[in-house]
């Protein structure tokens, strides 16, 4: 069990796992100390500084690998930045009271408990509302999918039931200037519209068979979201291809030891392979790899360009990872629509339909006589609305017209890329001897590192050493222990440059 430390708060300034600056704390008379009693830290939660996204992913690395990682091994398994993975780290192990070890060559191993996860939720409300709010995101986007879908046949039965109030008006109209004029009509059955009459299909005591659900379309989706998927698209299929492709690479690259050719990387790029034969060999698509997984280039032994990742060769693991063969990454082209073929064409005739019965119920409008009849059946609001019902009929086939030219554009340059890093994987698969004489060197300079657990300076979970001082120092120093370092309170050293990450072991 660690030692309490005495009644002084120390105020950190920011400490660097090894060695950096430490923060000084003067000693204070009894008096004062009395007078002004400890106050803990407060307690916030540092995970919710971070992107869901980013500590999402970091957590589905931490528990990939057992639960013991280092920086290296986050960033390559969830595919972020070197900076991602140690902010994550530091705040992940900070909330949920993980342990730490320090090696003699300033290498740290993160040790998470399985459960490390539901401590940090326990924390924090606001990470456990997450859940709650994408599934409401998801119940409003389909609301508002289907209310558009909705909208279309409300606004075929408005102008339907308008045009036949205007036009029963009519013949009725004409039926009386005959009868006026002493003429006999003669003719068959004659239909008068009335409001009233719809009450009929709302009778309770009318029964009808139920009609079957629309047929499911290639999304699963009923026939109001197809309405709606026509106009406007659907979800791009692509979205998650970036997370995807970048955790391929970081996972690829720690796997070859942390040292790759750029044509390894290529099948997963958007850069399309130089010859290796020219003198000068474009290799600029390999830049945000470097950036992201903290790489550097090097020249191997026989004049190669190689490229080197330090970060990602230290693991955890006990044992070489097994070595992951470089993997074609393709895009999806996008669709016009994942509707079926048969609510497409249920769509566009209803579309149709619609924008037909809004043009003749504009011409029926001109005159004072439909305004009239609109406003006699309570009917009256209808021409207030033409200018909605006109938008949505006309934005019905305008924008999915709209759509399919830059939809287009957008599918030739995905098919561009994607003919790009096939011809990178055919020529990767089957190397030329240059080629082979390059993939060899980067395995010769391939280095993976495991931690060394039994070369441990430092850890959490150990009790630290007392000073052999009776007395301390003006001074007090704190900073993580390390050889021929000072140490006074262990509960309140902190990589943080915070207390609250101690605890007793």
């Amino acid at each position: 069990m660690l030692r309490p430390c005495r009644s002084f708060r120390p105020a950190f300034v920011g400490l660097h796992p090894l060695g950096g600056p430490r923060s000084r704390v003067p000693r204070r008379s009894p008096a004062t100390a009395a007078a002004t009693p400890y106050k803990p830290p407060s307690e916030e939660i540092a995970s919710e500084g971070l992107p869901s996204e980013v500590r999402q992913r970091a957590e589905t690395a931490i528990l990939k690998r057992g639960g013991a990682v280092t920086v290296g091994d986050v960033a390559a398994v969830a595919g972020i930045s070197l900076k991602e993975a140690e902010d994550a780290l530091r705040a992940l192990a900070s909330d949920s009271l993980a342990n730490l070890k320090v090696s003699d060559e300033g290498e740290i191993l993160y040790s998470f408990d399985p459960n490390f996860r539901d401590r940090i939720r326990n924390k924090s409300l606001r990470i456990r509302l997450e859940s709650t709010a994408a599934a409401v995101k998801d119940t409003a986007s389909y609301l508002a999918r289907v209310t558009f879908g909705t909208a279309l046949l409300a606004s075929v039965v408005t102008v339907a039931l308008a045009i036949t109030v205007i036009a029963s008006s009519g013949n009725q109209s004409n039926d009386r200037d005959r009868r006026g004029n002493g003429g006999y009509y003669r003719g068959g059955p004659q239909f008068y519209f009335n409001i009233t009459d719809l009450l009929w299909y709302w009778n309770p005591r009318y029964s009808r068979a139920r009609q079957p659900s629309a047929a499911k379309g290639q999304g699963g989706m009923n026939f109001l979201e197809a309405i709606f998927s026509f106009v406007f698209g659907d979800p791009d299929p692509n979205i998650a291809f970036e997370a995807q492709r970048w955790e391929k690479i970081g996972q690829y690259i720690q796997s070859r030891g942390g040292v790759v050719a750029a044509e390894e990387l290529a099948p997963m790029l958007e850069g399309q392979v130089g010859n290796t034969t020219s003198i000068a060999v474009d290799e600029s698509y390999v830049l945000p790899v470097l950036t992201r997984f903290g790489g550097s280039p090097v020249v191997g032994q026989d004049g190669e360009i190689l490229y080197h990742f330090p970060t990602l060769q230290q693991t955890a693991a006990a044992q070489r990872l097994p070595a992951v063969q470089p993997e074609l990454v393709q895009e999806r082209p996008v669709q016009l629509t994942q509707a079926n073929g048969g609510q497409k064409l249920v769509a566009i005739a209803l579309g149709a339909a619609n924008l037909v019965g809004v043009v003749a119920l504009g011409g029926m409008l001109g005159s004072p006589q439909g305004y009239y009849a609109l406003a006699r059946n309570g009917l009256g609001w209808i021409p207030n609305a033409m200018p909605f019902l006109q938008a949505y009929a006309f934005s019905f086939f305008a924008i999915p017209a709209l759509r399919a030219l830059s939809l287009r554009a957008r599918n030739a340059g995905i098919e561009a890329r994607n003919q790009a890093r096939l011809a990178a994987s055919r020529r990767l698969r089957a190397p030329d001897p240059q080629l082979a004489t390059k993939l060899r060197a980067a395995q010769v300079e391939a280095q993976q590192r495991s931690f060394q657990r039994d070369r441990v300076v430092y850890a959490t979970d150990t009790p630290l050493p007392t000073s052999s001082r009776d007395e301390p120092d003006e001074t007090l120093y704190a900073g993580p222990w390390l050889p021929n370092r000072p140490t006074v309170c262990a509960v309140e050293l902190s990589f943080y440059s915070h207390a609250k990450f101690w605890h007793p072991s």
